[in-house]
Protein backbone atom coordinates (compact mmCIF):
# COMPACT_ATOMS: atom_id res chain seq x y z
CA UNK A 1 0.00 0.00 0.00
CA UNK A 2 2.78 2.23 0.68
CA UNK A 3 4.68 1.52 -2.49
CA UNK A 4 0.95 2.71 -4.18
CA UNK A 5 0.75 5.94 -2.37
CA UNK A 6 3.80 6.64 -3.54
CA UNK A 7 3.35 6.01 -7.17
CA UNK A 8 0.21 7.88 -7.00
CA UNK A 9 1.93 10.63 -5.50
CA UNK A 10 4.52 10.69 -7.82
CA UNK A 11 2.41 10.45 -10.96
CA UNK A 12 0.47 13.77 -9.47
CA UNK A 13 3.32 15.62 -8.88
CA UNK A 14 4.25 14.88 -12.29
CA UNK A 15 0.86 16.28 -13.67
CA UNK A 16 1.21 19.48 -11.00
CA UNK A 17 4.84 20.46 -13.12
CA UNK A 18 3.17 19.10 -16.78
CA UNK A 19 0.48 21.42 -16.28
CA UNK A 20 2.38 24.33 -14.78
CA UNK A 21 4.24 24.31 -17.72
CA UNK A 22 1.81 24.05 -19.96
CA UNK A 23 0.41 27.13 -18.38
CA UNK A 24 3.31 28.96 -19.02
CA UNK A 25 3.73 27.69 -22.62
CA UNK A 26 -0.22 28.42 -23.71
CA UNK A 27 0.24 31.89 -21.47
CA UNK A 28 3.12 32.73 -23.85
CA UNK A 29 4.76 33.93 -20.88
CA UNK A 30 8.39 32.34 -22.30
CA UNK A 31 7.44 32.31 -25.44
CA UNK A 32 8.46 35.83 -26.36
CA UNK A 33 10.08 38.86 -24.66
CA UNK A 34 7.32 41.34 -26.41
CA UNK A 35 4.00 41.47 -27.30
CA UNK A 36 2.19 43.52 -29.60
CA UNK A 37 -1.24 45.62 -30.11
CA UNK A 38 -2.64 47.72 -32.86
CA UNK A 39 -5.42 50.36 -32.75
CA UNK A 40 -7.19 51.45 -35.68
CA UNK A 41 -9.70 54.80 -35.47
CA UNK A 42 -8.46 56.21 -37.98
CA UNK A 43 -5.34 57.32 -37.29
CA UNK A 44 -3.73 53.75 -36.71
CA UNK A 45 -1.01 52.86 -34.30
CA UNK A 46 1.37 50.05 -33.03
CA UNK A 47 2.93 49.49 -30.19
CA UNK A 48 5.56 46.70 -28.93
CA UNK A 49 4.66 46.55 -24.95
CA UNK A 50 7.07 44.55 -22.59
CA UNK A 51 5.68 41.55 -20.26
CA UNK A 52 4.07 43.69 -17.81
CA UNK A 53 2.19 45.52 -20.71
CA UNK A 54 4.90 48.50 -20.25
CA UNK A 55 5.40 50.52 -23.84
CA UNK A 56 8.76 49.74 -25.37
CA UNK A 57 7.86 51.60 -28.77
CA UNK A 58 5.12 52.86 -30.42
CA UNK A 59 5.05 54.09 -34.13
CA UNK A 60 2.37 55.74 -36.38
CA UNK A 61 1.00 53.68 -39.47
CA UNK A 62 -0.60 56.60 -41.37
CA UNK A 63 -0.07 59.88 -41.49
CA UNK A 64 -3.09 60.97 -39.27
CA UNK A 65 -1.41 59.04 -36.40
CA UNK A 66 1.72 60.62 -37.18
CA UNK A 67 -0.40 64.45 -36.15
CA UNK A 68 -1.85 63.00 -32.98
CA UNK A 69 1.07 60.93 -31.82
CA UNK A 70 3.52 64.21 -32.72
CA UNK A 71 3.85 65.33 -28.88
CA UNK A 72 2.83 62.27 -26.94
CA UNK A 73 5.65 60.24 -24.95
CA UNK A 74 3.73 57.05 -23.94
CA UNK A 75 6.86 54.74 -23.51
CA UNK A 76 7.12 53.19 -20.26
CA UNK A 77 3.19 53.46 -19.74
CA UNK A 78 0.93 50.97 -18.92
CA UNK A 79 -1.08 50.10 -21.92
CA UNK A 80 -4.37 50.90 -20.34
CA UNK A 81 -2.99 53.94 -20.04
CA UNK A 82 -1.41 54.76 -23.26
CA UNK A 83 -4.40 53.83 -25.00
CA UNK A 84 -6.93 55.94 -23.08
CA UNK A 85 -4.07 58.81 -23.94
CA UNK A 86 -4.48 57.67 -27.56
CA UNK A 87 -7.83 57.80 -27.80
CA UNK A 88 -8.76 61.03 -26.17
CA UNK A 89 -6.13 62.67 -28.08
CA UNK A 90 -7.85 61.18 -31.26
CA UNK A 91 -10.94 62.98 -29.58
CA UNK A 92 -9.47 66.15 -29.17
CA UNK A 93 -8.14 66.63 -32.61
CA UNK A 94 -11.33 65.33 -33.62
CA UNK A 95 -10.28 62.17 -35.70
CA UNK A 96 -12.76 61.14 -32.59
CA UNK A 97 -16.19 62.68 -33.35
CA UNK A 98 -17.31 63.39 -29.29
CA UNK A 99 -20.80 63.88 -30.56
CA UNK A 100 -20.82 61.59 -33.24
CA UNK A 101 -22.39 57.98 -33.47
CA UNK A 102 -20.44 56.69 -36.34
CA UNK A 103 -17.14 56.46 -34.76
CA UNK A 104 -15.13 53.10 -35.11
CA UNK A 105 -12.44 51.63 -33.48
CA UNK A 106 -10.44 48.47 -34.41
CA UNK A 107 -7.83 46.77 -32.24
CA UNK A 108 -5.34 44.23 -32.65
CA UNK A 109 -3.42 42.40 -29.82
CA UNK A 110 -0.93 39.52 -30.52
CA UNK A 111 -0.11 38.20 -26.81
CA UNK A 112 -0.30 34.50 -26.70
CA UNK A 113 -3.26 32.30 -26.07
CA UNK A 114 -4.39 33.36 -22.12
CA UNK A 115 -5.70 36.92 -24.27
CA UNK A 116 -4.59 38.27 -20.76
CA UNK A 117 -3.69 41.75 -22.64
CA UNK A 118 -6.42 41.80 -25.00
CA UNK A 119 -8.64 41.71 -21.62
CA UNK A 120 -6.76 44.56 -20.63
CA UNK A 121 -6.67 46.62 -23.53
CA UNK A 122 -10.41 46.10 -24.29
CA UNK A 123 -11.08 47.45 -21.22
CA UNK A 124 -9.36 50.76 -21.46
CA UNK A 125 -11.23 50.93 -24.58
CA UNK A 126 -14.86 50.61 -23.52
CA UNK A 127 -13.92 52.11 -20.10
CA UNK A 128 -12.41 55.44 -21.97
CA UNK A 129 -16.08 55.64 -24.38
CA UNK A 130 -18.05 55.16 -21.73
CA UNK A 131 -16.40 57.43 -18.95
CA UNK A 132 -16.30 60.14 -21.92
CA UNK A 133 -19.94 59.43 -23.24
CA UNK A 134 -18.56 58.71 -26.90
CA UNK A 135 -20.40 56.02 -29.06
CA UNK A 136 -18.10 54.35 -31.32
CA UNK A 137 -18.58 50.73 -32.95
CA UNK A 138 -15.55 48.68 -31.12
CA UNK A 139 -14.50 45.82 -32.91
CA UNK A 140 -11.24 43.19 -32.81
CA UNK A 141 -9.57 41.99 -35.71
CA UNK A 142 -10.37 38.58 -34.95
CA UNK A 143 -14.46 39.34 -35.26
CA UNK A 144 -13.47 41.11 -39.02
CA UNK A 145 -15.01 38.33 -41.17
CA UNK A 146 -13.24 40.03 -44.75
CA UNK A 147 -9.91 39.51 -42.60
CA UNK A 148 -11.29 35.96 -41.60
CA UNK A 149 -11.36 35.29 -45.40
CA UNK A 150 -8.25 36.56 -45.79
CA UNK A 151 -6.38 35.19 -43.81
CA UNK A 152 -7.88 31.50 -45.06
CA UNK A 153 -6.86 32.47 -48.32
CA UNK A 154 -3.32 32.66 -47.60
CA UNK A 155 -2.69 30.16 -45.46
CA UNK A 156 -2.41 31.79 -42.41
CA UNK A 157 -4.25 30.21 -39.19
CA UNK A 158 -4.53 33.67 -37.19
CA UNK A 159 -6.65 36.90 -37.97
CA UNK A 160 -4.42 38.45 -35.24
CA UNK A 161 -0.80 36.97 -36.93
CA UNK A 162 -2.33 37.75 -40.05
CA UNK A 163 -2.80 42.00 -39.61
CA UNK A 164 0.66 41.98 -38.04
CA UNK A 165 1.96 40.19 -41.52
CA UNK A 166 0.06 42.81 -43.72
CA UNK A 167 0.87 45.48 -41.39
CA UNK A 168 4.64 44.60 -41.47
CA UNK A 169 4.59 44.00 -45.80
CA UNK A 170 3.04 47.54 -45.67
CA UNK A 171 6.22 49.23 -44.15
CA UNK A 172 9.09 47.01 -44.41
CA UNK A 173 9.94 47.27 -48.46
CA UNK A 174 12.87 44.80 -47.71
CA UNK A 175 10.14 41.72 -46.70
CA UNK A 176 7.61 40.24 -48.89
CA UNK A 177 4.22 38.90 -47.87
CA UNK A 178 5.88 35.68 -48.33
CA UNK A 179 8.95 35.79 -46.51
CA UNK A 180 6.68 37.27 -43.67
CA UNK A 181 4.04 34.71 -43.18
CA UNK A 182 7.01 31.68 -42.64
CA UNK A 183 7.75 34.19 -39.61
CA UNK A 184 6.15 32.76 -36.55
CA UNK A 185 4.53 35.55 -34.01
CA UNK A 186 7.81 35.85 -31.96
CA UNK A 187 9.88 36.72 -34.55
CA UNK A 188 7.16 39.22 -36.48
CA UNK A 189 6.94 41.20 -33.28
CA UNK A 190 10.89 40.95 -33.03
CA UNK A 191 10.78 42.57 -36.22
CA UNK A 192 8.58 45.16 -35.58
CA UNK A 193 10.58 45.81 -32.47
CA UNK A 194 13.51 46.09 -33.91
CA UNK A 195 11.60 48.55 -36.89
CA UNK A 196 10.70 50.81 -34.71
CA UNK A 197 14.36 51.06 -32.97
CA UNK A 198 15.44 51.63 -36.42
CA UNK A 199 13.52 53.58 -37.46
CA UNK A 200 12.38 55.54 -34.80
CA UNK A 201 9.10 58.32 -35.34
CA UNK A 202 10.66 62.00 -34.94
CA UNK A 203 7.52 64.62 -35.49
CA UNK A 204 8.42 67.54 -37.72
CA UNK A 205 7.56 70.95 -36.83
CA UNK A 206 4.57 70.83 -39.17
CA UNK A 207 3.18 67.58 -37.75
CA UNK A 208 3.02 69.25 -34.48
CA UNK A 209 1.53 72.65 -35.64
CA UNK A 210 -1.18 70.75 -37.25
CA UNK A 211 -2.19 69.14 -34.46
CA UNK A 212 -2.43 72.31 -32.47
CA UNK A 213 -4.19 73.73 -34.88
CA UNK A 214 -7.07 70.69 -34.92
CA UNK A 215 -7.00 70.59 -31.42
CA UNK A 216 -7.72 74.42 -31.21
CA UNK A 217 -10.63 74.35 -33.92
CA UNK A 218 -12.26 71.40 -32.09
CA UNK A 219 -12.20 72.92 -28.39
CA UNK A 220 -15.39 74.19 -27.95
CA UNK A 221 -17.23 71.18 -28.99
CA UNK A 222 -14.72 68.95 -27.25
CA UNK A 223 -14.70 70.99 -23.95
CA UNK A 224 -18.39 71.63 -24.20
CA UNK A 225 -19.11 67.65 -24.14
CA UNK A 226 -17.06 67.03 -21.71
CA UNK A 227 -18.83 69.34 -19.19
CA UNK A 228 -21.90 67.87 -19.98
CA UNK A 229 -21.25 64.49 -18.30
CA UNK A 230 -22.42 64.31 -14.92
CA UNK A 231 -22.95 61.36 -12.48
CA UNK A 232 -26.81 61.29 -13.71
CA UNK A 233 -25.79 61.10 -17.44
CA UNK A 234 -23.40 57.59 -16.73
CA UNK A 235 -26.13 54.60 -16.51
CA UNK A 236 -27.90 56.11 -19.35
CA UNK A 237 -25.30 56.14 -21.68
CA UNK A 238 -23.95 52.86 -20.36
CA UNK A 239 -26.83 51.19 -21.45
CA UNK A 240 -26.95 53.07 -24.42
CA UNK A 241 -23.73 52.49 -25.38
CA UNK A 242 -24.26 48.65 -24.71
CA UNK A 243 -27.41 48.88 -27.24
CA UNK A 244 -25.47 50.62 -29.78
CA UNK A 245 -22.77 48.25 -30.03
CA UNK A 246 -25.31 45.04 -30.59
CA UNK A 247 -26.96 47.54 -33.25
CA UNK A 248 -23.87 48.59 -35.02
CA UNK A 249 -21.47 45.82 -34.73
CA UNK A 250 -22.29 43.61 -37.48
CA UNK A 251 -21.93 45.96 -40.61
CA UNK A 252 -17.88 46.62 -38.74
CA UNK A 253 -17.24 42.80 -38.30
CA UNK A 254 -17.99 42.40 -41.80
CA UNK A 255 -15.68 44.34 -43.18
CA UNK A 256 -14.46 47.10 -41.14
CA UNK A 257 -12.31 49.33 -43.99
CA UNK A 258 -15.20 49.35 -45.98
CA UNK A 259 -17.48 50.57 -43.62
CA UNK A 260 -15.43 53.18 -42.44
CA UNK A 261 -14.29 54.06 -45.50
CA UNK A 262 -17.76 55.24 -46.14
CA UNK A 263 -18.25 56.97 -42.90
CA UNK A 264 -15.63 58.87 -44.23
CA UNK A 265 -17.02 59.64 -47.27
CA UNK A 266 -20.23 60.94 -45.41
CA UNK A 267 -18.17 63.21 -42.95
CA UNK A 268 -16.79 65.21 -46.02
CA UNK A 269 -19.94 65.74 -47.93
Amino acid sequence: MEKKGTIISLILIAVIIIGAGLTIVLSGLTAKDYNYVQIEVNPRVEFVLDKKHKVVSVAPLNDDARIVLSDLNLIDKDIKDATTIFLDECAKTGYIDVNGINNATNVTVVDGLTQALDVHVMQAVYKYFKENEIMSAVTESYEVRKLFDEKKENNVYCVNKYKLITTLDEVREDLDFNTLKKMNEVSLIDLVASTHKSNPYIPSAEEISSKQTLIENNKNKYNTHKKAITHNTQKEFSELFDDFQKLCIKKYQQDFEKEYALWQEQKSI
